[in-house]
């Protein structure tokens, strides 16, 4: 044991008597998993917010079924819908987009505006609540009158601002009420959907009824109903589907840094193979120098590994993940003016240390067992 940990001991001492080949080694691999790790965390937090917003919704989401697609409900549904039993209530709601000046506002029409979280005033008709950064880039406050371009005679008043703190899709998000969203998108008794709340374990039941629904010979369209477990799936495949393009083109990175960081992690083999040649005159043996290679592998691998960890923490804690969060977030700038949602998973990290494990060993283990095998005569001169 003692032997070990003294090979363990002269690993440290080589890596501290090279510091410019430990450091070249090092920043390479900040350099290639510092960015996979950062996204990945920002894919994980994106993820869990919207599943955790999923959650928190209705149990069920019904709308008419446009060529595969959700399309616009009509509201006389509802009361039908309310008779079925389980059915607590039903609410419309309409999503949509809409212009304010040179900016593209997602509009939500809604008569509950505390069903999105954190926003408890009802609104009367003519109210708007608003991101804080869209009304920020927009000029506008608390009393101030706006218009869409969609539909400029339809004036609002801006009565409160959104905390930035309920979604991340707060920060360009309008609230106005229902009736209002109506005018707006010229859809008179129509919904983009009706959310229905059920008592509890009674969403199946439900889902079935209201696709049983009308006839199969009638010309209305069927109606599409999601449930919580659907919308799940949509949104985890949909980012399980992000994070995967981001890794696939990040692979490709990956593989063209390997040759580079090989020929780097030989940076100062001169002098390695001089120490090997020493180390052999000595009476060092093969095994033993490439024990304490392997020991100096894993050490590199480690502390890389960790320094990426901290460099990624402070990147996204303290830097709010600038320059990465448009990667996983629409419309979100280079400079997000929300808190990033985040969540570091130990996958990355321990593919980064094992990363920086194979590639250090590839770059170093052959070299060394080449040199040790050699006459110390010959490396020593």
């Amino acid at each position: 044991m003692g032997k070990h940990v003294n090979l363990f001991l002269a690993a440290t001492e080589a890596i501290l008597r090279t510091p410019a080949r430990s450091g070249v080694v090092l920043f390479c691999l900040l350099a290639v998993l510092l960015p996979f790790v950062t996204a990945m965390a920002v894919a994980e937090g994106v993820r869990q917010e919207s599943l955790v917003s999923v959650q928190a919704g209705a149990d069920l989401y019904v709308a008419r079924d446009q060529y595969g697609r959700n399309g616009p409900v009509s509201l006389d549904r509802i009361p039908e819908l309310e008779k079925i039993p389980g059915v607590v209530r039903v609410v419309p709601r309409i999503v949509g987009r809409a212009y304010l000046g040179e900016d593209l506002a997602v509009i939500v029409g809604i008569d509950e505006p505390g069903l999105l979280g954190g926003v408890q005033e009802p609104l009367g008709f003519g109210q708007a609540l608003m991101g804080e950064e869209l009304a920020r880039r927009l000029d506008l406050r608390v009393g101030s009158e706006f218009r869409f371009f969609l539909f400029p005679a339809l004036p609002f008043t801006l009565a409160g601002l959104i905390d930035p703190a309920l979604s991340i899709w707060s920060s360009r998000m309008v609230v106005i009420p229902f009736q209002a969203a109506e005018q707006l998108f010229k859809l008179p008794g129509k919904a983009s959907e009706l959310l229905v709340y059920c008592r509890p374990g009674t969403a199946d039941q439900v889902a079935e009824q209201l696709g049983s629904l009308g006839k199969p010979w009638e010309m209305t369209p069927p109606l599409r109903i999601q449930t919580k477990a659907i919308v799940h799936r949509y949104i985890k495949r949909g980012f399980d589907i992000q994070a995967g393009t981001f890794t696939m083109f990040y692979a490709t990175a990956f593989a063209l840094a390997i040759p580079a960081l090989l020929i780097l992690s030989g940076f100062g083999q001169g002098e390695r193979r001089r120490r090997i040649g020493i180390m052999k005159a000595t009476g060092w043996q093969t095994l033993d120098i490439l024990e304490m290679t392997v020991y100096e592998n894993l050490l590199l691998a480690l502390t890389g590994s960790t320094l990426t960890l901290a460099l990624a923490v402070c990147w996204l804690r303290v830097g709010n993940g600038i320059g990465i969060a448009p990667l996983f977030i629409s419309q979100a700038g280079w400079v997000p003016s929300f808190a990033v949602p985040v969540s570091f998973t130990p996958l990355p990290v321990v593919f980064s240390f094992l990363f920086g494990l194979v590639l250090t060993m590839l770059g170093t283990i052959v070299p060394t067992w080449k040199t040790a095998v050699t006459p110390p005569l010959t490396t020593m001169g």
